[in-house]
């Protein structure tokens, strides 16, 4: 079960990147704004994990637990969060279990569609990404017969210099005291939090100066000082009446089956074709989310409300934050490369942040992404006319 997070907790949210992306902010008010983020997280952490105490504190049943989420730790986890509660919280540069971590990039990817699009890999300080493209084709011909046919590839690499990813969370005092699994259960529910959010950022809208690149960008694009340009858009959806949406799906699809399969950055590439049936995604913003839905649900004769969509299931359509309103990402699951290490130490803050009853600390994870090729998502525009009411 994820972190279920407050209006407060949203707000806080939004105020921070606003200002974070303000290239005149200063670092106070960089500060104010994240310590008011990391503290709403860790308020709505601590109440759905104390409320989850008081339900569940006397259930021996693990299969129980475990479906609210609460994990059976293991032996080196248990070991470990029994000195953190002894100690009073995470001591500077404690080493953390490898599976906490392991286990915390399970959870988001399970619970947010947008992760699950993407394929992570583990990553090391720098990692390469090994293209492969096919030269020559098999001669078929009589037994034996001289070779006039030859199968060959061409491969290259696309090298990334993984980034830190730095991850905040806040552990109150009292949160300490009901033990390692509770402890456990608070600390994945403020990183799944935290992490989640830079990633979904990051893959949708990252610029590439210093921060991934996202698929709203364009990789053959002018970059200037580091951050890649947006891309055009590739047309316009306007989900009118069932025959336009039938037309304007299927240009969509045929679209998104046609690639540039390029394998290094100076390769001129190679037009390839790809299925694409069940694969495409259309990412949105809330708003346009339910102005599409409503388009396509209507009431059968059993009076059930059916919402269907041609060629793309109800849930490929992904709501996102990061999607400016009235555009439209289709994106092709899979072709996004992206890498993440797995976080070994925890920092302590204590003389950032003046936090009474709580302490805060921070998690290092490296990371980096891109779109495998500049078709793996196309802009569209959204103009859904007024007047036109139903499906």
């Amino acid at each position: 079960m994820p972190l279920k997070i407050t209006d407060k907790t949203a707000e806080a949210r939004v105020k921070f990147n606003n200002i974070s992306s303000k290239e005149d902010a200063t670092p106070e008010q960089v500060n104010n704004a994240l310590e008011s983020y990391v503290t709403a997280i860790a308020e709505d952490a601590g109440k759905q994990v104390r409320d989850e105490y008081e339900e569940l504190k006397n259930v021996n049943d693990n299969q129980i637990l475990q479906a609210r989420g609460i994990h059976v730790l293991t032996a080196e986890e248990n070991r470990f969060y029994n000195e953190v509660t002894k100690a009073g919280g995470f001591q500077k540069d404690e080493i953390w279990p490898e599976t906490i971590l392991e286990r915390v990039f399970d959870d988001i990817q399970e619970e947010r569609p947008l992760l699950k699009m993407v394929t992570f890999s583990p990553s090391t300080a720098k990692t390469k990404f090994i293209r492969a493209r096919r030269k020559g084709v098999a001669f078929w011909g009589s037994l034996h017969k001289d070779l006039e046919g030859q199968l060959d590839a061409e491969f290259g690499a696309t090298e990334f210099t993984q980034l830190a990813l730095t991850a905040y969370f806040l552990i109150s005092n009292d949160t300490l005291d009901l033990g390692p699994r509770w402890v456990d259960r608070f600390v994945r529910l403020c990183l799944q939090e935290a992490i989640a959010e830079a990633w979904e950022t990051a893959i949708i809208s990252g610029d590439g100066n210093e921060a991934p690149v996202g698929l709203l960008k364009d990789l053959e694009g002018s970059v200037v000082g580091g951050v890649y340009p947006d891309k055009a858009s590739a047309g316009t959806l306007t989900f009118k009446d069932a025959p336009t949406m039938v037309k304007e799906l299927s240009g969509v699809l045929k679209r998104a089956s046609k690639y540039t399969h390029k394998i290094g950055k100076n390769d001129e590439g190679k037009v390839e074709y790809r299925k694409v049936s069940g694969k495409v995604y259309l990412i949105v913003n809330p708003v346009n989310y339910y102005d599409i839905v409503a388009r396509v649900t209507t009431q059968n004769a059993n009076g059930v409300f059916v919402t269907n969509l041609p060629f793309i299931a109800q849930d490929h359509i992904i709501e996102s934050l990061e999607v400016p309103e009235n555009k439209l990402l289709a994106f092709v699951g899979g072709q996004y490369d992206a890498t993440q290490s797995r976080a070994e130490k925890v920092y302590v803050y204590k003389e950032t942040f003046a936090v009474k009853r709580a302490t805060l600390y921070a998690v290092d994870l490296l990371g980096n992404g891109q779109p495998a090729n500049n078709d793996a998502a196309q802009v569209y525009d959204i103009a859904i006319p007024t007047d036109v009411v139903g499906g």
